[in-house]
């Protein structure tokens, strides 16, 4: 049986629906989660489905739903674009009576009882799997269930520039182009920007070396706090600022995170696979876009120092 195929019974099997997606969002898990709810409030109006968790601004239109614990009670919760149990959205997702887990990452899960895991690294974004689950349930997609997937899969491929499958990422684009996303208006979202921003942005346009290419910055709290952006703006918003430059293979971006102690570290490469080396600090990911959190700065030393040695050798 299609995995896809699974998914939809236990959708059927229960009458409210609860989903998750991992904290400090970008828009594929926004587009993952928002996306499968409207899909199945178009599908199966007589359901009661409901999103959680945080928002920033790098999440589109997106409002969450306030919940009482005991919606929790007799539900299915649907995790998506996460599988470690520390970066859920919403731990409430333990008082619900099934869970099943659609996710993209290389990572396995250490969520506990879970009734169905669907992960499938070849997949490029949680929305194209989102996509691909509609298309073989033969499900209607309107226009806002589309313009939420199409966004998660644009951003999470580097708009189609990271791609495992093209062939079937394109034709999954295709299928979802065709229930008239907003796709003007959501490029709008994302391209433009308050001069002010634009602006802050030189902040970040400087970074350091190691002696084999790999570019980094170290952001502070002091330098997260006056650039305005906030954590998730400065940690995976300028990270992108040190790529697309030829000598430089491999780039990071660590920022410490005031609110919990921590530094996470957001890693990038172009043809290398670096996953491993984020695995090895309880992080994960991409083969080539990954992450960890990381104790301190001696910590993301040794980091660098990986990095610089799989540059080295590769």
């Amino acid at each position: 049986m299609h995995p896809e195929k699974e998914i939809l019974a236990y959708i059927m099997t229960y009458d409210t629906i609860i989903i998750h997606r991992h904290q400090r969002p970008d828009m594929d898990a926004i587009g993952s989660q928002v996306g499968l709810a409207r899909l199945i409030t178009d599908n199966f109006p007589d359901k009661k489905v409901f999103v959680t968790g945080d928002t920033n601004g790098m999440t589109y239109n997106a409002v969450m739903d306030t919940i009482e614990d005991d919606v929790f009670d007799g539900a299915l919760s649907i995790i998506t674009d996460v599988a470690v149990s520390h970066m859920v959205s919403d731990d409430r997702y333990t008082r619900a009576k099934a869970r099943v887990i659609i996710d993209h990452h290389q990572n396995d899960t250490d969520i506990e009882d879970v009734a169905f895991f669907h992960k499938d690294p070849t997949f490029s974004s949680a929305s194209e799997m989102i996509v691909r689950f509609a298309k073989i349930n033969k499900l209607v997609i309107r226009s806002e269930a589309a313009t939420y997937l199409y966004g998660g899969m644009v951003t999470d491929t580097g708009r189609f520039m990271y791609l495992s499958d093209p062939a079937r990422t394109f034709s999954l684009a295709s299928h979802v182009a065709k229930s008239d996303p907003a796709i003007q208006d959501f490029y709008d979202w994302l391209y433009t920007e308050p001069l002010a921003k634009r602006k802050v942005k030189n902040m970040f346009s400087a970074f350091e070396m190691t002696p084999n290419g790999v570019a980094y910055r170290k952001n502070t709290t002091d330098i997260v706090e006056a650039s305005g952006l906030g954590f998730q703006g400065v940690s995976r918003g300028m990270v992108n600022q040190m790529a697309g430059i030829k000598e430089v293979p491999i780039w990071a971006n660590f920022t410490e995170d005031a609110e919990r102690g921590v530094i996470i570290g957001e890693f990038r490469a172009r043809g290398i696979t670096i996953v491993d080396i984020a695995k090895a600090y309880g992080g994960g990911g991409h083969n080539t876009a990954c992450g960890a959190t990381l104790e301190n700065w001696d910590v993301v030393d040794a980091v660098i120092r990986d990095l610089d040695e799989r540059a080295k050798t590769s």
